[in-house]
């Protein structure tokens, strides 16, 4: 399934306005310096555009949630043509108050200045720290990088698996 109707959520900005994106990420750490980024990216409609999750050592939970922020905010970058802007959802209160902060214009170097790059891209962006409940497709895309690259895009099938997780994370009861 790549199409979802679009239900609006209680507390704004979970549902995406006409011509943004929506951009979850979650990171996975493993005791053995391994961990995965995970990112997923939907259309104001509610359509999966892409979701893709790459393994990186590391063993801070922070880094790998701000690294996959990163991974996520570079793919939306490539579907930013007739788009107006994006919301940013995590499920990390430590990622969402750094990209909040950067957001504001006060970073330090490094990872963050990445980030605060990105962010010109876009004309208006938010940041939202959402519920680990509804953050499980981002979370399972992570998990999965942990241990190979993970890749889909529109017009690929779905496995069952993915599937059922994005309907029940982008709109949670």
């Amino acid at each position: 399934m790549t199409s979802l109707a679009l239900k609006p959520c209680p507390e704004l900005p979970c549902t995406p306005l006409l011509r943004w994106l929506k951009v979850n990420f979650d990171g996975s750490v493993h005791p053995n310096n391994c961990a995965g980024l995970g990112c997923i990216i939907r259309n104001h409609a509610g359509e999966l555009l892409a979701a893709s999750g790459a393994g990186i050592p590391s063993r801070s939970v922070n880094m790998t949630e701000l690294r996959s922020a990163l991974h996520g905010i570079l793919l939306a970058k490539s579907y930013l043509n007739n788009v107006f802007s994006g919301i940013v959802e995590g499920d990390s209160a430590y990622a969402c108050d750094v990209l909040n902060r950067i957001l504001s214009g006060i970073y330090d170097g490094g990872l963050e200045t990445k980030l605060a790059h990105c962010f010109k891209d876009f004309p208006k962006l938010a940041i939202s720290q959402i519920d680990r409940n509804a953050n499980s497709a981002a979370d399972y895309v992570a998990s999965m990088a942990v241990s190979s690259r993970f890749w889909w895009e529109r017009g690929m099938p779905l496995t069952r698996a993915l599937s059922f997780i994005l309907s029940k994370d982008y709109f949670p009861m």
